[in-house]
């Protein structure tokens, strides 16, 4: 178990590239690379032995967890086999985490590796790199003063009687415990919302939505989870479309990030999938 001092990746689609040359200089020299202390969760917040009620924490808290859920996967890069096996668990895992939740099986999931270079899909599937930029998949469109004009939910005709949560939940598949790019997350109660930039996701399908990005912040707390294995869940939250605390939805930002020493270590594998489970609205 230790912390260490990662480099982030404070990336923008669009305000990146916008600008003089000296502009995308100033750019990239503020937010790209930037150290950031990542502290160890294991030692922190620990593993949850086996999956509980955490509404408050997903919904309103941190956004973020371990839990130890055992898969009774083999193969991780079988489609048919994670299919048929791992989204059914994933469902299940996840209506005992919020049980008052209606939790709609998933379709897809995301398989990653360092030898991917590029998201692509292939028989329903998507492929893709360790993401090392600091996002959020899922936001809404957002006014220059803040106001929501239009929600993720409302975009991809989503109930808007009910309280919509996007959940991820991802797994190191590596063969032994995570050595390399583990993925880091943000307490979201942490997140300055002034900070929040929203831009098209650039993965987004079928219809486009946006994604967050982020500017750095002293404040952020960072945290990540040394030596996962595939016995081990990360659950974190990726929207809320009626937040208890206001109109902005505050994201669990997160990143693949490098760790110091890991080169030439066991590469990392992993796989996603995501919920979008619906609770009541907020009283």
């Amino acid at each position: 178990m230790m912390d260490f001092v990662g480099n982030l990746n404070f990336v923008n689609p669009v305000g990146q590239t916008e600008g003089t040359d000296q502009q995308r200089k100033a750019f990239a020299a503020a937010r790209v690379g930037r150290p950031t202390r990542i502290r160890d969760a294991r030692a922190s917040v620990g593993l949850m032995a086996e999956p509980l009620d955490s509404t408050f924490l997903l919904a309103d808290g941190a956004g973020f967890l371990l839990v130890h859920a055992p898969s009774a996967v083999g193969d991780w890069t079988d489609i048919e086999e994670v299919a048929d096996v791992y989204y059914e668990e994933a469902r299940v895992l996840l209506q005992k985490l919020l049980p008052s939740a209606d939790v709609a099986p998933t379709r897809s999931h995301t398989y990653r590796n360092e030898q991917i270079k590029e998201h692509h899909w292939e028989n329903g599937v998507q492929y893709g790199p360790c993401a090392a930029g600091v996002h959020n998949d899922y936001a809404d469109f957002v006014s220059d003063d803040g106001t929501v004009v239009e929600k993720f939910t409302e975009v991809q005709g989503m109930p808007t009687d009910r309280r919509v949560l996007g959940i991820n939940i991802w797994r190191s598949v590596s063969p032994e415990p995570l050595a390399r790019f583990p993925l880091a997350v943000c307490d979201r109660t942490s997140i300055d919302r002034d900070d929040l930039e929203y831009d098209l996701n650039p993965n987004a399908k079928p219809r486009p939505f946006n994604a967050h990005y982020c500017k750095p912040n002293d404040g952020q707390r960072w945290s990540y989870y040394s030596a996962m294995t595939r016995d081990e869940a990360l659950v974190f939250t990726t929207y809320d479309s009626h937040p208890a605390d206001g109109d902005i939805f505050c994201p669990t930002l997160h990143t693949a990030v490098p760790m110091p020493g890991s080169e030439g270590l066991q590469e990392r594998q992993s796989v996603e999938v995501r919920f979008f489970p619906t609770i009541p609205l907020p009283a």
